[in-house]
C-alpha cells in the first residue's frame, strides 16, 4: 500500500515565487531551458505539422493520448464514443514511421468501464493504463457510480474477451468520481484523478488488480484534497501532468482559465469519510496541501498538459494554441499556433516533440521543427 507523506520542500516552493510584472524582471531563459527551435523562427514562421493518424484510422472525437513507457514508438489514443457505446482507442505502431500501422480497439463493456473517457495516462512501472470517465453515473440509472478504470496493454487482455462469467476485459475500477476531467499515473496502480463531481483532485490506488473482468474492489485506497477546489467545463477535459523531479502536479482548470499546481509530496490525513458505492480498504479526507495558481493570465481554456525538462506546456482549446512557460518562473517563453478547431490532449515522445488530438478535426499531430 502506497502512503502519502507530510513534506516541507522550500526548494519545490521556491520554484512557485512570484515574480512581478515587469518586463525588466522576467529572467531570460538559460541555454539550458530554451525552448524548442520551432519557437525561435527569426520569420516568425510557423513550424511544420505532421499528421499521424485521423478518421481513416478510426480516430474520432479523440480527447487524450500518451506512449506506451515500455514499447518503442507506440502511441495510444483515446476517443470520446458515445453515451451508447462508450470509448475506444486507436494504438499507433511504429509512430510516424514509414512501417507505421495503427488499430482499433473496443471493450466489450466500454458502455460502463470506459464510459465518455476524458484522459488516459499510462504507468511508468507496470505498462497499465488509467482512464477517467466524463460521466455523471456509468450505470445510466440515476446515480454517481463512476470514476476512474484500470486497464492492461497486454494486446492479448485488453479488449478481449475474458472468459465466462466475467465483465470486460478492464482490470479494475472505482466508482467515487463522477465526472472525472482528467488522469495522470503516480506510478504501479496509483492515479491523480480531476474530479469534478466533488470539485477537488483525488488520489487513487488501485493497489492489486482484481484481473480482467472481475469485480473485487476492496482494496482500494482513496485520498481526496479538497483544500484546491477545481470545476467542470462540460466539453473541455482538465488534463493533468506530474513532474517527477520536484513532484509537482499540474493541473489545467478550464472552467476557472487557469493552471494550477498542487505539490503531491505535501498534505496528512485529516479524518477518514464514509463509504461511497463499494467497499474500500481507505477513504479518506487529506489537509495541508501545498498548492497555487501557476498562472491565470493570457489563458483561457487550458486543457491538455506536458512537462519537459524545466518547460510546462499548456494548450488552450479555446484559441488553439500551444503556450510554452518556464515552469520555475512562471515566464511565458512562447506560442504555437496550431489552427485546431479543438485541441485536447497534449504528449511528447522521448525525443521531446510535442504531439496533440483535435477533437474537432479526428486526428492526431506531430508539431516538428522547421
Amino acid at each position: 500500500m502506497k502512503c502519502r507523506y507530510v513534506l516541507t520542500l522550500a526548494v519545490v516552493l521556491s520554484l512557485f515565487s512570484c515574480k512581478n510584472d515587469k518586463d525588466e524582471d522576467k529572467p531570460e531563459p538559460s541555454a539550458e531551458s530554451s525552448i524548442p527551435a520551432f519557437y525561435k523562427d527569426a520569420n516568425n514562421n510557423q513550424p511544420t505539422f505532421t499528421l499521424i493518424v485521423n478518421q481513416a484510422n478510426e480516430v474520432v472525437e479523440p480527447h487524450d493520448l500518451d506512449f506506451h513507457p515500455f514499447r518503442e514508438n507506440e502511441l495510444w489514443i483515446i476517443n470520446k464514443g458515445t453515451d451508447r457505446s462508450g470509448g475506444s482507442t486507436v494504438t499507433v505502431f511504429n509512430t510516424g514511421l514509414e512501417n507505421q500501422t495503427s488499430e482499433w480497439r473496443e471493450d466489450d463493456n466500454a458502455w460502463h468501464f470506459m464510459a465518455l473517457p476524458s484522459a488516459i495516462s499510462f504507468s511508468k512501472d507496470n505498462g497499465n493504463f488509467g482512464t477517467s470517465a466524463n460521466i455523471l453515473d456509468a450505470n445510466r440509472s440515476g446515480g454517481t457510480f463512476t470514476g476512474p478504470s484500470l486497464w492492461s496493454s497486454d494486446l492479448n487482455v485488453y479488449a478481449k474477451d475474458p472468459g465466462p462469467g466475467l465483465n470486460g476485459s478492464h482490470l479494475d475500477m472505482l466508482h467515487g468520481s463522477p465526472y472525472c476531467m482528467g488522469i495522470e499515473s503516480d506510478g504501479d496502480n496509483a492515479f491523480w484523478v480531476f474530479d469534478s463531481y466533488n470539485e477537488h483532485i483525488v488520489w487513487y490506488d488501485f493497489a492489486a488488480d482484481h484481473g480482467p473482468g472481475h469485480d473485487d474492489h476492496s482494496d482500494g485506497i482513496v485520498y481526496r484534497y479538497p483544500e484546491m477546489k477545481v470545476t467542470r467545463e462540460p466539453d473541455v477535459p482538465s488534463h493533468m501532468v506530474k513532474d517527477i523531479p520536484t513532484g509537482i502536479l499540474f493541473v489545467a482548470d478550464p472552467a476557472s482559465n487557469r493552471i494550477l499546481w498542487m505539490n503531491t509530496l505535501s498534505g496528512r490525513i485529516d479524518r477518514s469519510l464514509p463509504l461511497v458505492n463499494e467497499l474500500l480498504e481507505s477513504h479518506q479526507q487529506m489537509k495541508n496541501l501545498e498548492w497555487g495558481i501557476f498562472t491565470d493570465q493570457n489563458v483561457v481554456n487550458p486543457c491538455g498538459i506536458e512537462v519537459i525538462g524545466d518547460i510546462l506546456y499548456v494548450s488552450d482549446n479555446s484559441t488553439g494554441e500551444i503556450i510554452a512557460y518556464q515552469k520555475e518562473t512562471k515566464v511565458e517563453l512562447g506560442r504555437i499556433n496550431t489552427g485546431a478547431k479543438s485541441i485536447m490532449g497534449i504528449k511528447a515522445d522521448k525525443n521531446g516533440q510535442l504531439y496533440y488530438v483535435d477533437a474537432g478535426l479526428n486526428n492526431v499531430i506531430r508539431i516538428d521543427q522547421n
